[in-house]
Parts: structure tokens; sequence; C-alpha cells
């Protein structure tokens, strides 16, 4: 069986033990199911795969040891940016993780005059923190790199 591979916000080395983030922890102990024991992939944005142990499983927090690293740049050369203007309902979101896994760097969330989305500003910021979360949850897939959504009036 392959490894999960799981994002982790900070930087990662060797031999380091730490605790997963809540939502990572939520995933490989509530969802995946995972116990002490079995190994699973975690990548920082480095470019960097790291193999790891999970040492520790409650409720709330999974803690895991780092065991090696590997080199693995899986990203295009090309930097590209998408602007999108904002779709109804779950459209965006499966725009924004297609974008993900076909190698889009930034996506910028764009609201035109004929847009039939209208936002307030603190319901724009809900969605955007939604996208982002989404765009993680795309990396898991495939790519090593965590790379920026830019929110735009």
């Amino acid at each position: 069986m392959r490894a999960p591979r799981i994002y982790h916000p900070q930087p990662l080395s060797i031999a380091d033990s730490l605790a997963l983030s809540d939502e990572a922890a939520n995933h490989v102990g509530r969802v995946l199911r995972m116990q002490a024991g079995q190994r699973l992939s975690l990548f920082d944005g480095s470019n960097c795969v790291f193999d790891a142990e999970i040492t520790q499983v409650d409720k709330k927090q999974v803690r895991v040891r780092v065991l090696d690293a590997q080199q693995d740049d899986r990203e295009s050369p090309l930097n590209l940016h998408l602007g999108q203007v904002i779709s109804r309902g779950e459209k965006m979101e499966f725009t924004i993780q297609k974008s993900v896994e076909l190698g889009v760097n930034v996506i910028t969330p764009l609201i035109s005059e004929r847009c039939g989305v209208r936002l307030e500003k603190e319901r724009l910021e809900k969605k955007v923190q939604q996208w982002q979360k989404n765009r993680r949850g795309c990396l898991r897939t495939v790519r090593t790199q965590l790379h920026s959504g830019n929110p735009r009036r």
C-alpha cells in the first residue's frame, strides 16, 4: 500500500519528532485510521518528500518521527498564473482542484462587471480560506510545493 502524502506547514528535517497540524491529524487519525508504527510521507513545500513513522495517535493529536528525505522535484519549469472569475457553487472548487493538479502556481479569483457572483468582503475572505484549504488537499495527490492564491477586487 502506498503511504499517504500529508502537507506540513513548517520546515521539516530528518530525525524531527513533531505533531501534525490539526487538519492533518484529523485526516490521519480519524479518516485514514492510521496507528502508531505505520508510515506516511510528509512534504513542506521544499521539493523534498520526507518518510515518517507515526509514534503516537490520540483523539486530537498525531505525533510522527521523520526518518528519511528524498529530493522530489515534480514541479513544472513554467510559472503558470490563472485569473479565474468567481463561479457559483462547487464550480470554483472544481476549477481550483484541477488547476492545482495541472501545475498552476498562482490562482487569482477575479470579480468582473458581469460576474454572477457578488460577495461582500467578509464572505470573500471566508471563501478564499475555503479555496486555500481545498488547494492544500489537492496537493496530497501530486505536487510537492504549495503555491499561492491572490484575491483581487
